[in-house]
This record gives C-alpha cells, structure tokens and sequence, in this order.
C-alpha cells in the first residue's frame, strides 16, 4: 500500500495528539467473583468490579486471560478516568437468544478520559445458508457502547487490539448528542474517538441485500426449497395480497378488499408500487416488475407503466393464482432491515463523532460493514475490509472533512464497495483498492470531494446474470446493470460539485452499465489523467451539468 502522504500525515498528527493518562487504582473481576471458565454467568462480578473503579472516580480495570460468560440482560457500566487491560480476555455470549432479543455488554454515557485495549467478543449470528441457525435476524447484541445525553460530554476514548467475531452489532458503539429538531445537526459532537488496531469480524447487525427476500418470492424456481422457506418466513407476506384476476382486453386487477390500494407515489419512486408472481401473467406485463397504481377501490385497481400514466389494457389472462405485492418500497428497499431489528450498524458505529481516527483494522461485516454518520474530522486510513453483507465502507448521512486513505475494500459482492452519503463535505478519497462489490461506488450529492490514485475493479457483481449472486431490477425484472462510480442527488433539483477525479484507475466487470455517471446537478466536474482497461469504459454526464472538464484520460469514452 503507499505511504500516507504528508498533508495526511498532518491530520493523523493532529488527531493523534490526545493521550490518555494512566490511572493508579487497579480493578480485577476475578477479586469480585469472576470465575472466567467460560459456563458461570461472570455478569455480576464484571459489574461489581466496575462500579468499584466507578467510586474510586476511575482507575485501571485488568481483565485477566479467560472465558467470561456474559448474558448482556444489564450492561456493565463504564465510567471516566479509566483504562481496561483486556488481553488475552475473552467475553462469551449466549448459544441462543430469541426473537427481537437485545444483549448489550459495556455500556457508559458522558464518558471521558476511556481506554480499552484487548478482549475478544465472541458471539452468534445468523446465517442465510445454515438451516439450523439458533438466532434470529433480528437479534441484537453489542459490545462497547457510549453514549452522550443532554448536558453531558464524551471525549478522549481510544479502543485498540480489541477482536470480534459473531457480533449481531456495533462491536464498538460512540454517539454524540443529536439536534432533536434537525437531521442534520449534532448538538454535541462526542470527540477524540480512536479505533486502531482491531480487528472486528462478522460484525454490526445482520442486514438482508435488497431484494434478496423479494426475488426469491418472485422466482422461486431458481432457489431451493429451504431457502423458499426461510423467504417465506421472513418476507414482508402482509404486503402480498391476492390471488388477482385479468382478464384479457380489461385494464382492471380485480381484488376484493375492505381497503384499498394506496396509489402509487407520482415521483416515479417505490413508494405504493406494485408487482406480480406467482403464475402465467398477462404478456404484456413482466413478473416482478413494478408497476403504478392509478386508481383502486374496494373491488379492483388499476396500474400503469408510469405514474399518472394511461392504465394498462391486459393483452391476455393471468393464471388464478396470480398475486401482487403491495409497496415494493417496504417489499425491496426497507426489508434489507429484518422486522424488529436493533441499533448497532458495521463492525462500528460512530454518530455524532468529531475527530474521529479509524487505523490500521480489519474488518467485515453482516451488513454494513462501517457505519459514520453526522461526525466530522475523519481518518480512515491502512485498513482492511474483508467482507461485506450489505455496504463495504460507508461515510454516512452529513459527514464533514474526512480523509479515507490507502484502505483495502472487498466488497464480496454485498451491496455498493464505497457509499459517500447525503450531502457529505470537504472528502478526500485517496490510494484506496476497492473490488468485488455489487453495485459499485455511489456519491450522493457531494460538495468539494477528491477522489485521487484509487483502483476500482470489477464492483458490479450484482449484475451477474445469476439468481444467488445477481439481483434483479425493479425497473425492468431483469437483472441489475449498475455502474461502476455514480453520482446522484437526494433532494428534489439537487446540485453537487466540485468534484476531481484524478489519476483513478477501473477496471470494469463486463456487466457494468457505465465506468462513470454524473446525474443531473453536477457543477464544476473535473475528470482527469483517470485510465479505464476493463470492458466497459462509458462516461455519463446527466444533461444540465455544468462546467464539466474532461482531460488526459485514457480508455474511458464520454457518451
């Protein structure tokens, strides 16, 4: 990997420049009772030993090498002023937990002055393709959590060589104070948050991919029966309704029902539309692809191809046992989230932080595999990311002056590799690899983002004409034809800009609708000295975009 350059090593420098102090007052669990052999419930004990160094106004916590069994009923709680020595520590949880149930170990609000170093989380998680899973998706457990309330502060907490694997959560959890009355705004930021060293596997709460559930519904021929089963137990059936009838040379889907359909949004979005399975249908109509409802009663509904658009006239009957599946909002896009899911997303979760240093770590992840969010001042730099269910790397919602630098991504054909999200400003994207993932690098509505001296290969495994790694589209019930880096807006006549993309190399999957696309609203786009060697080298600017420079790059074609 290349070395951090010298305007980040600046940053790391400055972020860096926190030390915590050591604290003279010394706990051990097993002086409370602990026994650490893996069977005997080491809760009460854990929490003795930390209220203790709680009173004494803080101290240095020694967990010694053992199994600690921890039921996570009650979080253990921490305190200010402390350091925990956890090497060669071990915490163990439960075989089996049931429906919705949450299990959370460590927990403190207001926390400063904290350093954890070592301790392994070992826990159980839910697996897709094991018939004989003991949790349920929506279990929900986590390691380390600290939190900030109204009037309070947390700063200066530093988390190295801790271990995971198996956690249905957030192994590492810091949230700032959230502005109640504004998406955007942190009232109180929590700050100095370093994460180094760790690695964190299988980690943060188990996501479903998009319409994984919802094309298994669809096309259940493609699929085996247990895993029709488990579709069959954890989709969204109070969104399937019918059977329907349509008959040839009507443009009514006669379904009796005590309320009717809700109309479909008029943005074009999901919200309210609908689709059809489950036998022969009409020829003019595609199985799983959405359609518009433009009117419904008690008795019937009809649709269309486009919101508003003329109802559709069926070309031929549909089979008797013809169904639809109502809001495909909540069918494909929602029920990524299992019903009764808990908090916790990626390997960690950082809200509200500023400050932030994330180095040196591995990870991977049942869902999202890292998750900041409204947090500012960010290094993420020489880590790995070994796995993803649903998004590799993400930087969330409203994040500020970020560095992301030299990190290894496999996307492993989980969701989109790199997500910058909602309006993200003043980003650096920098000698990163990004590989394997599924629906490529999505930007959303960016102001002042580099991208400099990054590899992208091959991030559109989503459009692989294959039931188990493919996925199919709403738009058409085909499969997916994602690019390889877009940029999009969220909000209605949205602008972004002062984009560079220089230097970047893609090697695009010869799926890939596109190498780059810039939708509507871009102003001030520079694309230079980029290379494209893979089969697909399209480059997409959304008419309306402005000030658009396009210079010195080899193999990608502007269309």
């Amino acid at each position: 990997m290349h070395t951090i350059p010298i305007r980040f090593a600046v940053a790391f420098a400055l972020l860096t420049a926190v030390s915590l102090p050591a604290f003279s007052k010394e706990f051990n669990p097993r002086d409370y009772g602990a026994k650490a052999d893996g069977i005997s419930d080491d809760t009460a004990a854990m929490r003795a030993c930390f209220l203790a160094s709680a009173a004494a106004g803080g101290g240095t916590v020694t967990i010694p090498p053992g199994d600690y069994f921890l039921k996570g009923e009650s979080a253990i709680p921490l305190c200010s002023q402390l350091t925990v020595m956890a090497t060669g520590a071990r915490f163990l949880l439960p075989a089996t937990l049931g429906d919705k149930a949450r299990a959370l170990l460590f927990s403190g609000a207001n926390v400063t002055n904290l350093l954890w170093s070592g301790g392994q989380f070992l826990g159980h998680v839910f697996d897709p393709a094991n018939a004989t899973n003991t949790w349920e998706p929506n279990v929900n457990t986590r390691g380390i959590l600290v939190a900030t309330t109204p009037g309070g502060r947390s700063a200066n907490l530093t988390f190295r060589n801790i271990t995971s694997d198996g956690m249905a959560g957030a192994v590492i959890t810091v949230t700032g104070l959230l502005n109640s009355v504004s998406k955007t705004g942190v009232a109180t930021f929590a700050s100095n948050v370093t994460i180094e060293s760790c690695t964190l596997l299988r980690s943060g709460i188990f996501m479903w991919d998009y319409g994984y559930l919802w094309q298994i519904i669809c096309w259940p021929e493609d699929y085996s029966t247990g895993e029709r089963d488990m579709a069959a137990k954890y989709f969204r059936n109070d969104l399937i309704r019918g059977p329907v009838q349509m008959a040839a040379g009507d443009d009514r889907v006669w379904l009796a029902s005590a309320q009717p359909l809700s109309l479909s949004n008029t943005d074009g979005s999901t919200k309210n539309a609908v689709c059809f399975f489950g036998d022969t249908l009409p020829t003019n109509l595609v199985r799983g692809r959405q359609y518009f409802v433009v009117e419904s009663t008690t008795k019937f509904f009809r649709v269309a191809e486009r919101p508003g658009g003329p109802p559709l006239r069926f070309a031929t009957a549909a089979g008797p046992n013809t169904k639809v599946i109502a809001d495909l909002y909540q069918a494909y896009w929602q029920l990524c989230f299992p019903t009764g899911f808990g908090p916790g997303h990626g390997a960690f979760d950082l809200v509200g932080c500023q400050q932030v240093m994330v180095t040196d770590c591995s990870l991977s992840g049942l869902g999202d595999t890292t998750h900041f969010q409204q947090c500012q001042g960010i290094l993420f730099a020489q880590n790995t990311i070994s796995g993803a269910r649903m998004g590799a790397f993400i930087l969330g919602e409203f994040c500020r002056n970020a560095i992301i630098a030299n990190n290894r991504v496999n996307g492993t054909n989980g969701s989109r590799v790199l997500s910058v999200e909602k309006s993200a400003e003043n980003v650096t994207i920098s000698g990163n690899l990004f590989t394997n993932g599924g629906r490529g690098s999505w930007i959303n509505q960016p102001q002042q983002l580099v991208m400099e001296g990054n590899q992208f290969i091959n991030n559109t495994t989503k459009n692989e004409l294959n039931p188990r790694r493919g996925r199919r589209s709403l738009d058409t019930g085909d499969y997916e034809r994602s690019t390889e880096l877009y940029f999009t807006t969220y909000e209605t006549n949205g602008t972004y800009g002062n984009v560079l993309l220089r230097g970047n190399t893609f090697t695009t999957g010869p799926e890939a609708a596109a190498a780059i696309l810039f939708l509507p609203g871009g102003d001030t786009l520079r694309v230079e000295n980029n290379t494209a060697d893979g089969p697909v080298r399209g480059v997409s600017v959304g008419a309306g975009s402005t000030n658009v420079f396009f210079r010195n790059n080899v193999g990608l074609q502007v269309k």
